[in-house]
């Protein structure tokens, strides 16, 4: 009878079930892949534990409203939040924001999507002394210039000051050195060890990065907030805890999904919803 073992794979977040040097099965559960391997009748000769879990799902989601109050105040230079998509990063720190009397626009700004070195610079320079927020926009550290300007941003230092010292053509508007005093939060689906040492360095750091069973509690406590009728949210928590292991991308926006199949179709949801939830 072959013999099998169950590893975690840091890189991608899973479990692993390898029967010799055969990958048969990946899960975010290691209960599951266990059993996957137990079907096939092999012996578990080696199961390799994950490094054990130091703090609760909620309470780095508070340690996501502390930083933040404490970058509204600007006792902080720089917040990086990391990790899985889709369960209430830039909801959390927005909120923050604003339970900290600050305003979109004018106390702070979101930035998205691609920039370029200059324009990371100009973004600074425009919104100099606000709170900015790169949003998923990881060119901007990604990219060795930018990851400079950054690393001028957020220095310990009394003066700031960062430069651009290349070529300027006669209509560029933009100094070619100026004193930032705003302060940067990134939110990123990146892990952490894919940001600049630099950056890491000088900043404060939650890490979101979740299994199945903590994606599902970060789901069970949002429910709790949602208006809807109970027994409506209690089924739909209870088909997401019987398919989470099944789940093609398990997260709030695709329990809300399943949420709204169920108040719009009542009766016979179920294998509807199954069919979106895991394809």
């Amino acid at each position: 009878m072959s013999n099998a073992k169950v590893v975690f794979d840091s890189i991608k977040n899973k479990w692993v079930g390898v029967i010799g040097t055969r990958i048969v099965v990946r899960s975010a559960s290691k209960d599951y892949v266990e059993r996957k391997l137990q079907e096939t009748g092999v012996n578990l000769e080696v199961v390799s534990d994950k490094p054990k879990v130091q703090f609760s799902v909620t309470e780095r989601f508070g340690f996501i409203n502390q930083f933040v109050t404490l970058v509204s105040l600007k006792k902080l230079n720089s917040f990086i939040l990391t990790g899985s998509g889709g369960l209430g990063k830039t909801y959390s720190v927005i909120e923050g924001l604003k339970k900290s009397g600050k305003k979109e626009d004018k106390d702070f700004v979101v930035i998205r999507g691609y920039s370029t070195a200059k324009a990371l610079y100009r973004n600074l320079f425009e919104n100099n002394g606000k709170v900015i927020i790169f949003d998923d926009a990881d060119s901007v550290h990604k990219d060795a210039v930018g990851a400079n300007i950054l690393k001028a941003a957020l220095g310990s230092e009394d003066r700031r000051m960062i430069s651009w010292n290349s070529e300027r053509a006669e209509s560029d508007d933009l100094p070619s050195r100026f004193q930032f005093t705003g302060r940067v939060i990134f939110i990123s689906n990146l892990s952490q060890d894919q940001f600049p040492q630099a950056i890491i360095s000088r900043s404060m750091k939650v890490d979101l990065t979740l299994n199945t069973e903590e994606k599902v509690e970060r789901i069970i406590e949002v429910f709790k907030s949602i208006k809807a009728e109970v027994t409506v949210k209690d089924e739909v928590l209870t088909f997401i805890k019987k398919y989470a292991d099944e789940a093609s991308d398990l997260n709030i926006r695709s329990a809300l999904a399943v949420l709204k199949l169920r108040q719009d179709i009542g009766t016979n949801w179920e294998r509807l919803a199954l069919y979106n939830f895991v394809g």
